[in-house]
């Protein structure tokens, strides 16, 4: 379940500093909201179902929650139903709603979000990656069989260059990468010359996570690398749009991404990422490959 850690840390930060907002601490603060996917609580009447409203102080505000926990720490009520969206549906509330803010965690942070802060947080993140022409089941195979990235192993190999975001995400968003999914189960007898298609079996994998220290989602160079990989169960690979999977951890409140666990461990931190978040979705994005979360590969 998202907690919104980070984002709750931040405001902690804002506390701990006498509640003035640097530089530093506001761009925390809008780059982990642009993330967020707090919860709301509504009310149906009439068979309608409406966001709750509070006066206070000729303002009208509407709370929000980082987690459940902080929903039943506030509502005790059985007819208070929460809802759990996206920034850009909150934006937008705002925009057609008599709304003039947020109030965040009212039984613990009681942090207040004013119209004017959040309607001036701009770049909202994709949420979508749809495309009419994403790639076919034999062009998805083409491109597993023509993957190379030498040239990104001979950068993250070489010590020197540990620490230079900006030359790394130059040679990440120029591969084709992988994430490993694990199964229980053997799927090899559904493969048809090595492609498991999970639209016809269902969600049987699901992707590795590594939990040393955190939450981290794992991504690979190359098919040798992805077989070094310390996980249970059943190895199957991926070929991932690196846009949606960066936006993805991003969301789901993860702590960053490691590159080549277990053989190579370039760790990317969530910090970094949310500074270079929208050069992911701008050069790093390719829409076409917005199906290929349904295909798994055999790692021969």
């Amino acid at each position: 379940m998202i907690t919104h850690k980070h984002l709750r840390n931040v405001i902690e930060d804002i506390y701990l500093n006498d509640n003035n907002l640097t530089e530093e601490l506001l761009l925390r603060l809008i780059n982990e909201f642009r993330y967020s996917n707090l919860y709301i609580p509504a009310k149906r009447e009439n068979g309608t179902l409406n966001f709750i409203i509070y006066d206070d102080e000729n303002s009208k505000l509407t709370p929000l929650f980082t987690d459940l926990d902080e929903f039943h720490k506030f509502y005790k009520s059985d007819d208070i139903e929460v809802l759990n969206n996206p920034f850009e549906l909150y934006r937008n509330v705002l925009k057609t709603t008599e709304i003039d803010g947020y109030i965040l965690n009212p039984a613990s942070e009681k942090y207040l979000f004013k119209k004017e802060f959040i309607l001036g947080i701009e770049n909202v993140p994709k949420t979508n990656f749809y495309t009419t022409n994403p790639y076919s089941e034999e062009e998805l195979k083409d491109l597993y069989e023509s993957i190379d990235n030498t040239d990104l192993e001979a950068f993250t190999d070489n010590p020197h260059n540990i620490g230079d975001w900006e030359r790394l995400f130059e040679k990440l968003s120029a591969s084709r990468l992988f994430t490993l999914m694990v199964s229980d189960l053997d799927l090899s007898v559904k493969a048809d010359e090595g492609l498991i298609s999970q639209k016809d079996t269902g969600p049987l994998a699901s992707m590795h996570v590594d939990r040393i220290g955190g939450r981290y989602a794992t991504i690979f160079s190359s098919k040798d690398r992805l077989r070094q990989a310390d996980a249970a169960g059943f190895k199957y690979a991926q070929i991932i749009n690196l846009a949606t999977l960066v936006n993805f951890v991003l969301s789901d409140d993860m702590d960053g991404i490691i590159l080549n666990p277990s053989c190579g461990d370039v760790l990317i931190p969530r910090t970094v990422l949310l500074k270079y978040s929208l050069g992911f979705e701008r050069y790093a994005n390719d829409e076409r490959l917005s199906e290929s979360i349904y295909y798994l590969f055999l790692i021969d």
